[in-house]
């Protein structure tokens, strides 16, 4: 497998620098007529779940259609790869994607639509969950571009030594402002102003100030986009307010360090008594043997909202397109058998039946680690925006416009008024261009 991942590595890279020699033939059809070539970044502790996925299918298929997996972990990497792909007829045959992601994508022709297909795999679409489905299609024709596998919100992980230490009681976890700086502050530990155990875990950069800010801000009332994707930072004082909430997490109630590095390490050695994360945590934090437990993210502000991300499965644009059917086909059964990913591999269930199944609920790692990832998606509504554009409102990534701006102000470099209006302005700009 790696020397064919070399292989095709070297042909786009060489389709790259416009070696025509090398982009002769489509490397799905070098990959074999009974193969499926299928991409992902997924590279966390959810990819050996998903792993063993893509070996069931291929153990239920001996002798029939089999997937061919490679691993891209860096997504940049991966977008790259795909587009080159596609535009040299290289591209795999599917892959793994967030929904609202997809829209430049769609507009270039990258993936195709699923409708038809879908329907002529005997995919049941009526059995998937109608927020999921409906932000799987394209804002711009409303057609399916991906088949959804998962859905993620974030919850609140408890260390219970520590907050037992702290004389608190994790069955009994904070749910207000008041309730969670209490707990904060509590299971901080430092001594001459250097803090050795954050109270809640934080880093001075990368995704996790970002989402939190982003969190927090929709709680108290913010909004990056309005619902008809027209105007941007509907209730920009709540940005604001949520900004120097975060900013005061360091300097003023010193319960959170800037020189946090590591987010996942500094939970599992027992530097952070307080983290909010996703579900892809909980693997890692077990194999580590940290006692912890998983509740939900208290209520800031006003308003219940929390993260949402929505994981799943696109087709890539093929010159030979009676490769759709094969590939569709195995969309399907990884969705029809996604019991084993939706309790061990990453977010929740979008199909009800999977859902309602009496042993959902039980399956795979203990409720009182998983369960609030799933309760938690009542409120999880703080998504990807659909645009092409999409990158720059971002707030889970360590790259996007927006982290880096909250980077930049927890670095002091910039107030919390001067960000809100330093991303507005682009923002803004972004979904001017969209309307071109």
């Amino acid at each position: 497998m790696q020397h064919t991942r070399s292989r095709l590595l070297a042909v786009l890279a060489a389709c790259a620098l416009a070696l025509p020699a090398a982009c002769s033939s489509g490397s799905s059809s070098g990959a074999g007529s009974k193969t499926v070539l299928h991409w992902s970044w997924l590279s966390a502790s959810d990819a050996k779940v998903w792993g063993q996925m893509i070996d069931a299918f291929n153990s239920a298929h001996k002798g029939g259609v089999q997937i061919q997996p490679e691993t891209i972990a860096d997504y940049n990497q991966y977008k790259t790869k795909v587009v080159a792909g596609v535009a040299t007829g290289h591209a795999p045959d599917f892959g793994w994607n967030t929904a609202g992601q997809q829209s430049q994508w769609v507009k270039d022709g990258v993936i195709v639509p699923l409708d038809d297909l879908a329907k002529q795999a005997n995919l049941d679409l009526t059995d998937f969950d109608s927020r999921a489905l409906e932000s799987s299609r394209s804002k711009k024709d409303g057609k399916l571009y991906m088949v959804p596998m998962d859905a993620m919100t974030m919850a609140m992980e408890i260390n219970v030594p520590l907050a037992k230490k702290a004389g608190l009681d994790p069955q009994k976890p904070p749910t207000t402002n008041e309730e969670f700086l209490r707990w904060a502050k509590a299971m901080t530990v430092g001594q001459g102003g250097k803090i050795s155990t954050s109270g809640f875990l934080m880093t001075g950069d990368g995704p996790q100030p970002s989402v939190v800010w982003a969190m927090v801000a929709a709680q108290m009332g913010f909004q990056r986009v309005d619902s008809n994707l027209k105007n941007v930072c509907v209730n920009k004082d709540a940005g604001v307010q949520a900004m120097q909430w975060v900013l005061n997490l360091f300097d003023t109630e010193h319960v959170s360090t800037r020189d946090v590095t590591d987010r996942y390490k500094a939970f599992s050695t027992n530097q952070g008594g307080i983290f909010w994360t996703g579900p892809w945590t909980i693997s890692g934090n077990l194999d580590a043997k940290v006692d912890f437990v998983s509740v939900p993210i208290p209520q800031i502000g006003p308003q219940a909202h929390n993260y949402y991300e929505l994981g799943g499965l696109e087709v890539y644009k093929q010159k030979d397109e009676s490769r759709y059917k094969a590939t569709v086909d195995a969309i399907k059964w990884l969705s029809d058998n996604s019991f084993l990913w939706t309790t061990k591999g990453r977010g929740a269930s979008v199909r009800p039946s999977i859902l309602n199944r009496p042993d959902y609920t039980t399956a795979g790692y203990p409720s009182d680690v998983r369960q609030a990832f799933i309760t938690g998606l009542k409120s999880a509504d703080l998504a990807s925006v659909p645009v092409t554009t999409t990158d720059d409102f971002e707030v889970y990534s360590g790259t996007s416009f927006v982290s880096q701006q909250v980077a930049a102000t927890v670095a002091g470099k910039q107030t919390a008024s001067n960000f809100i209006t330093t991303i507005c302005a682009k923002w803004q700009e972004d979904l001017a261009k969209e309307s071109q």
